[in-house]
């Protein structure tokens, strides 16, 4: 099964709609964003200190453009493209694809949406269907390390061959679903059941003051490499939700995983076994993680200031082939504060720092034992 002839049925449908179609709106957006940035690892000789690159700033700098055409009858298409690169170098953070952040075709109505193309999984903060961002659930507003609880919950990042849907009522019940089939060199390659497959169904409800969904998550890991054993599926549950004070606002997400092959979006699984064994026991387990996730965060407006802060932990235990390793289970916390100083509607000053600390299984891993401060310049437009 591939996705492209959805792609090719959505084109489809969009003539079908009608010809009384307006004049087509384009527009041209993004965000620039750079600063200098401090890390150390536990352990590390040396801290890096340097100019802000790509995952290094709150937002990360990115170029968008999107347009969209009236097609008559309360329908409407359009397209979505958007390149992520770094200011200090002026690359493509992906250098084998223009669009590596989002390219979508959609087409909808006052009551859904559908669209299909290159998209992220709803369990992070990107366009165009993050529950994360309809539910405020990180009130840093910042995906640093140690600040995003991206990092520690379920998170695929952006994937090929996606399609998803998304009713569109901006407050009340919502209900979105996402289904991906794996990269398109996989999916002509190897067959469906050897493929890498993701889907995702969300609901829950926005309102003035609260918000509050729930996430489910399925994962069929890919296996190519017949040496290697088929891993079992993943699954997960988010429960995630907000509630805004009229000004001070507070956050919370609570996520369980089985049989997860990462924590959040890094696929570092066989780097964290190996140093703790020195054998790869990652390609010869059946079973994964098992993964439990709390994250809380509170944010505070005053004036054109905004504080922030927000504080995670993760508990990990690994039941797969454990041979050589001296533990198999782990923990971490993460802390962080955020400060936000809005010099107009586009530019905004950002600082912050986080500590992030872990143990026993997760205690050789860098992104869960270090300290990380960023502090620099943000325009939007």
């Amino acid at each position: 099964m591939t996705i492209k002839p959805i792609v090719a049925a959505l084109g489809a449908a969009l003539i079908a709609c009608g010809s009384a179609a307006s004049a087509a709106e384009t527009q041209i957006y993004g965000v620039v964003s750079t600063g200098l940035y401090y890390q150390k690892a536990e352990g590390a000789d040396h801290a890096t200190v340097g100019m802000a690159a790509y995952k290094q700033t709150p937002t990360d700098s990115h170029l968008g453009l999107m347009g969209r055409e009236d097609l008559g009858n309360g329908w409407y298409a359009g397209f979505q493209m958007e390149s992520g690169w770094s200011l200090d170098s002026g690359a493509l953070y992906d250098e084998s694809r223009l669009f590596n952040r989002l390219a979508r075709l959609f087409v909808g109505n006052e009551f859904i949406e559908v669209s299909a193309g290159r998209m992220s999984t709803f369990s992070c903060a990107s366009e165009p269907y993050s529950v994360f961002k309809k539910l405020r659930a990180n009130m840093t507003g910042s995906g640093l390390p140690g600040m995003a609880p991206a990092l520690i919950v379920y998170n695929k990042g952006e994937s090929d061959n996606t399609i998803a849907f998304a009713t569109r009522a901006k407050d009340g019940f919502f209900l979105q679903g996402l289904y991906t089939n794996g990269s398109n060199d996989s999916e002509t390659e190897y067959g469906w059941s050897d493929n890498n497959h993701v889907a995702q169904v969300a609901f829950g409800w926005t309102g003035r003051q609260l918000r509050i969904g729930s996430l489910l998550n399925w994962e069929m890991p890919e296996h190519t490499d017949a040496t290697q054993a088929r891993k079992h599926d993943s699954f997960g549950f988010t429960i995630l939700g907000s509630w805004d004070f009229g000004g001070p606002a507070v956050s919370g997400i609570l996520y369980k995983g089985k049989n997860d092959w990462r924590i959040g979006g890094a696929p570092d699984l066989g780097a964290i076994l190996l140093k703790g064994s020195g054998v790869n026991n990652l390609a010869q387990s059946t079973e994964g993680l098992d993964v439990t996730t709390g994250f809380v965060s509170f944010g505070y407006p005053y004036g054109f200031h905004y504080f922030s802060a927000g504080l995670g932990v993760v508990n990990a235990e690994w039941n797969g082939v454990s041979a050589g390793m001296k533990h198999t289970k782990g923990t971490a916390a993460i802390g962080s504060l955020m400060y936000y100083y809005n010099l107009s509607k586009r530019t905004q000053l950002y600082a912050g720092a986080s500590y992030a600390n872990g143990h026993d299984l997760l205690d050789g891993v860098d992104r869960f034992n270090q300290v990380f401060a960023s502090g620099g310049l943000t325009y939007r437009f």
